[in-house]
């Protein structure tokens, strides 16, 4: 099972949900899927715009 470490990113970067949606320009829903850990479909786009927006790997937003 994969596990999103989206919460322990926005918290140790101080950002909100809300800024997110704004950084990425995605809808609130899709923004807490990664949240929650309920995303079914996993984009390579977006998982290369939040390594930008949090500056790390994707091993630090994806666990396995």
């Amino acid at each position: 099972m994969i596990r999103f470490k989206i919460k322990e990113l926005l918290e140790k970067k101080n950002i909100s949900r809300y800024k997110l949606q704004k950084l990425t320009g995605w809808n609130y829903k899709r923004i807490n899927a990664y949240y929650k850990g309920t995303v079914s479909e996993i984009k390579v786009d977006e998982l290369d715009k939040l390594c930008d927006i949090f500056t790390c790997n994707v091993e630090e937003i994806v666990e396995r």
